[in-house]
């Protein structure tokens, strides 16, 4: 339709809008003295502008259609089209439009106000922002060697657009820390928003991106608060899921959480064996797994000595005794411990000894004797006596082969020549009326004695067998 048309149309529909009212008014009027004016012959016989008329309406039409158009691009300007959540402690909200423009910022707790103090960063693309806000984390100490873990979480409809922001992210906040000589550990995610969600967030004043990684912990255990999990840095919440073998597979990672402000694992198994009053050599099943506790990073350490099971807190900061806890075992439990865990046990301890067995024996002085070495396979297999005892030398791999047959099984040991250190052992059940002898030629004298015994016995009875024969042929 072509502009002429148009003007004429919309002319047309806002005269037959407008009613006429000029008879209903002359009607009301009361005649006056003196001259009157006949309003009728007037507006007879003055013809309208039409001209005048028609370039009104035309204007009217422009800055009609302008204002609409004006309006579209305004709202497609400040519609939202990315959700950005940048966590550290403070937890910050970008929203941008399609062209990456920050419509807003919003701080998510009171350590966020601190990051926005002085800053408008509406207006200004995503990255100069991100690169604004990370600077003033660096400056406000929310960042540093102990601290370098950043969290990014994008909440946009387009599924490649948020890889995308995420990458971005991640690039512009690994050039600024390694500026700073900091090595970032960055978790970027992508987040859908859900009523559940807002409600978490705006309860705990977190962002939606840490909501979804503390539900990821949760789910790995359910023993946590979320309140109490709350309250933790991304940094600590990093560190616990590393602990906990969280998969993270499906987000985007870079360099690994710090642990230089907490103490090694190994200085709180020190403590915890400290306060238990035993040697380390002593412990089996020894465990240390960082955690959170009562608001405190902790390490949890699990251990068993002399058949008692202990359990502590270690203050992951200061190596402080914050909870002590033991139980004896369950004769039971502390048997199938013993069977399952003390040949990797004594291996742990004993990594010189390793070393020394692949050493052939040179000097007899070194040696522990023979029947140590049995003394050593009987007290761990629970037995005081045996049958069918063999302990034999093995000088090229410096141990001692312990066989012998106890309670309807037949066990094989192997024994450290020097330290008396179970090297390996098995043990078989005997089969109905199985009757096994060893096949060593080396074994303690009274071992040797107890063999003669049975080995005379048989002849006895043979040579009876064969008086018995004679004297039913005669």
């Amino acid at each position: 339709m072509k502009n002429k048309e148009l003007m004429e149309r919309l002319a047309a529909e806002i005269h037959d809008a407008t009613p006429n009212q000029l008879d209903d008014i002359l009607l009301k009027c009361k005649e006056q003295k003196g001259k009157a004016i006949n309003m009728n012959e007037l507006a007879v016989n003055k013809k309208p502008n039409r001209k005048k008329w028609t370039i009104g309406i035309a204007a009217a039409a422009a800055a009609f259609v302008m204002a609409v158009g004006i309006g579209v691009a305004s709202h497609s300007y400040y519609a939202v089209d990315s959700v950005i959540d940048l966590d550290v402690n403070p937890s910050i909200e970008l929203k941008t439009n399609k062209n990456d423009t920050v419509l807003s910022v919003e701080a998510l707790n009171d350590d966020a106000n601190e990051i926005l103090d002085g800053m408008d960063l509406k207006g200004v693309d995503f990255d100069v922002a991100v690169n604004a806000l990370v600077g003033s984390m660096l400056k406000n100490g929310y960042i540093d060697e102990l601290k370098n873990s950043i969290l990014v979480s994008v909440d946009n409809d387009d599924e490649n657009k948020s890889r995308e922001l995420e990458s971005r992210l991640m690039e512009s906040i690994n050039a600024i820390l390694s500026e700073n000589e900091i090595t970032p550990a960055i978790l970027a995610q992508t987040v859908t928003s859900d009523e559940e969600l807002q409600k978490l967030a705006d309860e705990y004043h977190i962002s939606i991106g840490r909501v979804s990684l503390i539900q990821r912990i949760l789910a790995k255990d359910p023993t946590k608060s979320f309140a109490d999990l709350a309250k933790l840095s991304v940094n600590d919440l990093y560190l616990l899921a590393d602990s906990k073998d969280i998969d993270f597979d499906d987000l985007l990672k870079q360099g690994d959480p710090s642990k230089e402000g907490y103490i090694e694992a190994s200085a709180a198994k020190s403590a915890a064996f400290s306060h238990a009053g035993i040697q380390a050599a002593q412990a089996s099943n020894v465990k240390a797994e960082l955690d959170f506790d009562d608001g405190v990073m902790v390490y949890e350490v699990e251990f068993i000595s002399n058949r008692t099971e202990y359990d502590y807190d270690i203050d992951a900061t200061t190596g402080a005794v914050l909870k002590a806890d033991k139980e004896a075992m369950d004769q039971d439990d502390a048997n199938d411990q013993d069977d399952d865990d003390d040949q990797d046990d004594d291996d742990d301890r004993d990594d010189d000894d390793d070393q020394d067995d692949d050493k052939p024996v040179t000097s007899a002085t070194s040696l522990i004797s023979k029947d140590k070495a049995k003394s050593a396979a009987f007290s761990h297999a629970g037995v005081s006596s045996a049958k069918n005892v063999s302990v034999i030398l093995d000088k090229e791999d410096g141990k001692y082969d312990v066989e012998f047959i106890a309670g309807g099984y037949e066990y094989d040991y192997e024994i450290n020549a020097r330290t008396g250190k179970i090297i390996e052992y098995d043990r078989d059940k005997l089969e109905g009326e199985k009757k096994s002898t060893s096949s060593k030629a080396a074994s303690s004298d009274d071992d040797d004695d107890d063999r003669d015994d049975d080995d005379d016995r048989d002849d006895d009875d043979d040579r009876d067998d064969d008086d018995d024969q004679d004297d039913d042929d005669d």
